[in-house]
């Protein structure tokens, strides 16, 4: 047999993020981001808040999916594989969320209070919850990349996407907008927390899982990502909204610019995060499965 190599190397994926996988990393944010958005708006009953993630995940995720799959009249044959494909039922939250939201923003507008609005409320809520965390699970069930293969990952692209929400009903807020600034705040502040422990623990599991899974960690710790990851994830991501939180916290009322700012940092942090986890993506050697059958001869 011929040995290949990427059949004894690490070799990095980039189907889903080099060239047009650019747009896939783009939908793989902006639907965390617009599904913790809804979830947030539910909790602050802002419909501001519900019509701008009804934008992100119907304009830009759903735009940016169009053109990642290059096909885009053929699409709608993907949402017939829902019980072997995540990519599939995703797809499904998608327009089911489209179609659920978009209802629910008119019976409040038009009937608040009414059952037709609690019951769009439900639905729109629970298919934003599976926009938010489908993308974890396409990551995770690529068996052949272990970086990708931990539990753990739905769920931080689930609190990223909410602390993302947090941060944007902060700046509608300081719009004049239906939201509680204090509330909002206060929710984005403890996520960042949440989150920075949660990534580092997905870092710590991720280095144990063979040889594969440690080079993607040190690909991004100190190799060809180390700057996208401590310029984007820690210090844009992290650190400085952490610091613009607790001093918001401490000191008082902090200026509008300065909240702004801390804002941008998160959605600079989570869209370095995505991009660090699809870039640091890579399959494990073959070298065992090539191996064997010069064995057995």
């Amino acid at each position: 047999m011929q040995i290949h190599e990427w059949m004894i190397n690490y070799t990095r994926q980039t189907e889903w993020i080099d060239r047009r996988g650019i747009f896939l990393w783009i939908a793989f944010y902006t639907g965390g981001l617009g599904g913790g958005l809804y979830l947030v708006s539910l909790y602050f009953n802002s419909l501001w808040g519900m019509f701008l993630s009804w934008l992100i995940i119907a304009v830009i995720k759903g735009g940016a999916h169009l053109i990642f799959l290059g096909k885009p009249l053929r699409f709608w044959r993907i949402v017939f594989r829902p019980g072997s494909s995540w990519i599939s039922r995703g797809i499904i939250f998608v327009l089911a969320f489209t179609v659920f939201a978009a209802a629910q923003m008119a019976f409040t507008y038009w009937l608040p209070g009414g059952p037709g609005e609690a019951v769009f409320k439900v639905l729109a809520g629970a298919a934003a919850l599976g926009v938010a965390v489908y993308t974890g699970f396409v990551l995770n069930t690529v068996r052949g990349v272990p970086f990708w293969n931990s539990a753990m990952l739905p769920v931080l692209f689930v609190l990223y996407g909410i602390m993302g929400g947090f941060g944007l009903a902060a700046l509608i807020a300081l719009g004049g907008g239906d939201v509680d600034l204090a509330a909002a705040e206060t929710g984005s502040r403890w996520l960042l927390i949440v989150n920075a422990l949660l990534a580092a623990a997905y870092l710590w599991m991720a280095s144990g899982r063979g040889e594969t899974g440690r080079q993607s960690v040190i690909e991004q710790v100190r190799g060809s990502m180390a700057a996208v990851f401590w310029t984007g994830i820690v210090v844009l991501g992290i650190i400085i909204p952490l610091v613009i939180g607790f001093a918001s916290y401490f000191v008082g009322e902090v200026s509008a610019a300065l909240l702004v700012t801390g804002v941008i940092c998160e959605v600079i942090g989570g869209l370095s995060l995505r991009y660090c986890i699809l870039k640091a993506g890579a399959y494990a050697p073959l070298v065992m499965v090539a191996s064997q059958p010069a064995a057995n001869t």
